[in-house]
């Protein structure tokens, strides 16, 4: 799995307000590139075994085995995890589940002994159960609440200023996905003449501002497949693309499959 993955449809199914997922990379594994990115899902993360660090608008905080980490919805993130065997277990959460726990990103690194074996033994239970499950929520409930005290975030590295500076472009984005976002408005928008605009965010997010945009498009059409029964044409449309073979080829590229496919696969193991 390449973490962080715009084109990863990771919105949550409407029948579910959990997501459970178990994220493994064997020994000899590549580090993933990074990208910062957002969800409109909360995510809570416990890791297994790492090492790295996550950035966010906040600040850049350490990961390393046994750290838990709370993302509120749309709060940008980028996991730069080092190379070699990593796992870890991660809830997507809807926003009002989430909603009162923190508006910004909560982190706590390694709890004490009893703490960590209590956090070990509910990610392992929520790992194994099915995302429709009862349990599932119930668990991740009883997680939210017993979350361990956030650590000071004195003496951490400082905030990265790219992406908070980015931020009101990256909310464009998010909010109007029925139509192509240009480069002028995303720039005027944080201050920035188009050309520095355009410096700034393909050093910060390691893809041309346009590109972030189409993957985000995309990403919202695939969550409109797999949670709706309009047709293709409709959901081109409303995903700001020019026509049906446009979205098709693009989606194509981006999924591996078609539009109708990607919902067929859905359907299937849905």
């Amino acid at each position: 799995m390449d973490t962080g993955s715009l084109l990863n449809p990771n919105a949550l199914d409407p029948a579910t307000s959990v997501r459970v997922e178990r994220v493994v990379r064997r020994a000899g594994s590549a580090a993933p590139h990074p990208l910062p990115h957002f969800h409109e899902a909360a995510e809570l993360i416990w890791f297994r075994r790492a090492n790295g660090e996550v950035s966010t608008e906040y600040g850049i905080f350490p990961i390393r085995a046994g750290t838990v980490l709370f993302l509120p919805s749309r709060a940008v993130h980028d996991l730069r995890l080092g190379a070699g065997a990593t796992s870890w277990v991660l809830l997507h959460l809807d926003p009002a589940m989430a909603a009162g726990i923190s508006a910004t990103p909560r982190w706590h690194c390694s709890p004490p002994g009893r703490e960590r074996k209590r956090l070990t033994t509910a990610f392992a239970g929520l790992a194994a159960c099915s995302d429709r499950s009862a349990d599932v929520v119930t668990l991740a409930r009883l997680l939210l609440e017993g979350l361990p005290q956030p650590e000071s975030i004195a003496g951490l590295a400082c905030v990265d200023l790219a992406l908070r500076r980015l931020r009101p472009a990256l909310d464009v984005v998010a909010e109007a996905t029925d139509r192509i976002v240009s480069i002028e408005d995303a720039a005027a928008r944080c201050n920035l003449s188009p050309s520095r605009f355009s410096q700034v965010f393909s050093q910060a997010f390691c893809t041309p501002f346009a590109e972030y945009a189409r993957r985000y498009r995309l990403q919202v059409a695939a969550h409109r497949l797999m949670t709706s029964d309009l047709p293709v044409s409709a959901i081109a449309d409303q995903s700001g693309f020019p026509n049906p073979s446009h979205f098709a080829s693009a989606f194509l590229r981006g999924f591996g499959v078609s539009p109708l496919q990607f919902r067929r696969s859905y359907r299937t193991c849905a």
